[in-house]
């Protein structure tokens, strides 16, 4: 262990990342050639099936991490080539409690969007049962790609021997070091069928940290913005701002929250801006991780939510908030994929940042943050509001257009069309 501390302090963090990489790459290679040989078979026995609608699941645990709503509506009008549903799997990594509470309001939330008919439970809460059914499809979106947060039959590791293929489209955009050190070079994503990538730099990471060098990743654009367009602006007098604090209070490899430092601060905003409407959207981590770290209890966290309320905000939780970005006029947060998503609606963004922690970003969340109003203190966000939401000097303006345009804008807003016709060639003759 010593030696490995010291290995830590003198070779530079990156080079270790990639020598880990190798280390995987070599003690799974055998494995993983064989998955794709067993891939291999299953898309001959697909295209050799007289039935030859896909059936396709998504697994999902969280309702606000989905990334295939324009997956849904195109299958659902294409009936006759695409049977889809969706399939609740349980979030294990957090208690029982935490489990029971968010596998009810996901499986909510997707009845209510879709009906009950496209919704299936993974999960029998009366037995404790997880349940298996992976049998019934061709192939299976897995809207989490962190197998310790599921049961093993929602696993990717499990479905990799199962006769299904497994597929991953990003519920988030990868634009921190995070995602190449921890996220890419794990095993599932490299056990994966096919990863469609939103765009060229976390392409450029795949093929650095992947296991398989992006061998099993296409270029397609950002799946989960293409709802963005179906939602009209509500016309107001008054200018909406969302407040969106991150989850990640006490995580060293990934710190970005900022939470404890400007809690009392944003129960402040309504009454230094009684003429704006501000809209405290959480990640729906936050809460959880406060109680389970144990900084707050959950009768305080109780507490904050109605202080948030009382105090004139919105409260938004939980299910899709592409409609909520629409009708609003500006973004201040600390969340890691609202740093390209909100950079969707052309709309002034502020990230609240620590001066200490620049070099957490990877080259997409640095080519992002340009185009950023950048939040140090309070007299920062004082200032962003003041000056470029009240207003409207706003002189980065045309430099997010152009940026959108020319980086982000990859098949959109037909990506999930496009991910589809991918899936579809490779597996239909």
């Amino acid at each position: 262990m010593v030696i490995k501390e010291i290995l830590r302090k003198i070779i530079p963090d990156d080079i270790l990342t990639l020598y880990h990489v190798s280390v995987l790459r070599n003690k799974n290679k055998a494995k993983i050639n064989k998955i794709y040989e067993h891939y291999k078979d299953i898309e001959q026995t697909i295209k050799e099936r007289e039935d030859k609608t896909i059936r396709f699941a998504s697994y999902v645990i969280f309702d606000s991490t989905f990334a295939a709503y324009g997956l849904m509506d195109v299958m659902i009008q294409n009936k006759n080539t695409y049977n889809p549903k969706i399939v609740i799997c349980p979030d294990v990594s957090r208690g029982e409690e935490h489990l029971l509470q968010q596998y009810r309001a996901t499986k909510k939330f997707f009845i209510e969007k879709y009906g009950s008919e496209y919704v299936i439970d993974g999960y029998d809460e009366r037995t404790g049962t997880f349940i298996d059914i992976s049998g019934q499809f061709d192939v299976i979106y897995c809207a989490n790609p962190y197998d310790t947060m599921v049961n093993e039959v929602h696993s990717v590791n499990y479905l990799s021997k199962k006769n299904v293929l497994p597929i991953y489209i990003s519920y988030g955009c990868l634009v921190d070091k995070y995602s190449y050190k921890y996220v890419m070079p794990r095993l599932e994503m490299s056990l994966f069928w096919k990863v469609f990538a939103d765009e060229y730099y976390s392409y450029q990471d795949y093929k650095k940290y992947e296991l398989i060098k992006g061998k099993n990743v296409e270029v397609t654009g950002y799946a989960k913005m293409d709802s963005l367009v179906k939602f009209q602006r509500t016309l107001s007098e008054r200018k909406k701002i969302i407040i969106a604090p991150h989850h990640t209070i006490n995580m060293p490899a990934l710190p970005l929250s900022n939470f404890l430092q400007f809690y009392n601060f944003i129960l402040e905003l309504p009454q230094l801006f009684p003429n704006i409407d501000f809209i405290f959207r959480p990640h729906p981590l936050l809460f959880v991780n406060l109680e389970r770290e144990g900084f707050w209890t959950k009768k305080e966290i109780e507490d904050y939510i109605k202080k948030i309320t009382d105090s004139g905000m919105i409260y938004s939780y939980g299910g899709d908030y592409l409609d909520v970005f629409q009708n609003s006029d500006a973004i201040i947060h600390d969340c890691a994929s609202f740093i390209m998503e909100y950079l969707f609606t052309g709309k002034p963004c502020c990230f609240v940042a620590k001066k200490e922690n620049k070099n957490i970003f990877s080259k997409l969340g640095k080519a992002c943050l340009k185009n950023y109003y950048m939040a140090y203190n309070k007299q920062d966000i004082i200032d962003f509001i003041n000056n470029v939401v009240v207003i409207g000097a706003d002189p980065l303006i045309d430099k997010r257009k152009k940026f959108f345009e020319r980086k982000l804008t990859i098949n959109f807003p037909q990506v999930s069309k496009t991910i589809l016709e991918k899936i579809t060639e490779d597996i239909k003759e």
